[in-house]
């Protein structure tokens, strides 16, 4: 959906500068570096790929989106998952403390988030590509084994507040609140068939006990955003990274949202049912044990997830608080998120009208 009347009055972002990351990397870790790249990969955070002077060892730094909120949880799990996951031989990058000890390093004023870990090589799952999306379930099958048997991991609780897009089920009302909990922003009128249209594809999702239960039950570990951007291959398969969102959930939203980034397309139809069936082979081969009917509600949890992540797409489109801009695609932040908030609602709408062919799936 496009706006019309050209540029939108942007807010400005400060995005974060090579030259922060340099004086983060010396000042925060004591790390020279003769080699600094942006990382494109990534919409939320900022993320910069350091190779230290000396050693040649390859880290990245990354600087936290604001949506996540300033929580020592951010840290402390992902070191408590490293741990787990590097004890079970399955390639995970691990975080660096700072000189002070730190897992975090904050910048000036308070105002900045940055973490530095591990290099992970390897390359994203190929568009279109069965193998890779089935290596892909594979990956997240393992580390959902790793996290959890014979128990599962134990985790910081993630701040109250953050938006962590696949911990909860939208309702229409959570796009309705806008007209309250924005209602002075000069910019909501630019979003509001977008908002209209959300709350009628949240109001056709399954109100059934056992389906809410999926979002509802906080028993298991899962990674919260395995997007095929969190995914890199190897040698040896492949490998999950970025576990900001660890949280406890349900398996089932994790694969969700696997199936919602590796099964989609830009051309009608837009969900590829041959990628997303690879993405459960693989979780199959290697993941839990979940009952077959558990299974069948993977069609509608994976329009769940793109209900709500277009309402975040939303919120953030009139916060316009992420780092990372197309500018060469969009105009602004907001015609951004709330384009690709229009692109979920797309997919929502598809899956609607093909549930039936797909609870077998």
């Amino acid at each position: 959906m496009k706006f019309g009347g050209g540029r939108l009055n942007e807010v400005f972002v400060n995005e974060p500068t090579e030259e922060e990351a340099l004086e983060t990397l010396k000042g925060k870790y004591g790390l020279e570096c003769q080699k600094l790249e942006v990382l494109a990969s990534g919409r939320v955070n900022r993320s910069f790929l350091a190779t230290v002077s000396g050693s040649g060892e390859r880290l990245v730094l990354q600087f936290l989106s604001p949506v996540f909120l300033k929580s020592p949880a951010l840290g402390i799990n992902w070191e408590r998952v490293s741990g787990v996951m590097e004890g079970r031989g399955i390639p995970c990058p691990r975080i660096i403390r700072t000189l002070d000890a730190s897992l975090l390093a904050e910048g000036e004023g308070h105002e900045r988030l940055a973490r530095l870990t591990t290099f992970v090589p390897g390359n994203r799952p190929r568009a279109g590509d069965p193998a890779g999306a089935k290596e892909c379930g594979r990956a997240l099958g393992a580390a959902h084994g790793a996290l959890n048997l014979p128990r599962p991991l134990a985790l910081e609780p993630l701040p109250r507040g953050g938006e962590y897009t696949n911990q909860r089920l939208s309702a229409a009302s959570d796009f309705t609140d806008f007209h309250s909990l924005y209602r002075l922003h000069p910019k909501l009128p630019l979003i509001e068939a977008h908002l209209e249209r959300g709350a009628r594809l949240a109001s056709e999702l399954p109100r059934s006990p056992a389906f809410r239960k999926i979002f509802f039950l906080k028993d298991l570990v899962i990674h919260g955003d395995p997007k095929g951007d969190n995914f890199l291959g190897g040698e040896s398969g492949y490998s999950l990274i970025d576990w900001d969102t660890v949280s406890y959930g349900d398996p089932l939203i994790d694969l969700a949202e696997l199936c919602r980034s590796l099964a989609v397309g830009r051309e009608r139809p837009l969900f590829n049912r041959e990628l997303a069936a690879a993405v459960l082979e693989g979780y199959r081969e290697t993941g839990l044990s979940l009952p077959e009917s558990h299974y069948r509600q993977i069609a509608a949890a994976i329009r769940a997830v793109a209900v709500t992540l277009g309402r975040r797409y939303l919120r953030d489109a009139l916060l316009e608080n992420y780092f990372v801009w197309d500018r060469d695609k969009h105009p602004s932040r907001l015609e951004q998120d709330a384009s690709r908030a229009w692109d979920l609602f797309d997919l929502a709408e598809e899956l609607y009208l093909r549930e039936m062919e797909l609870l077998d799936l």
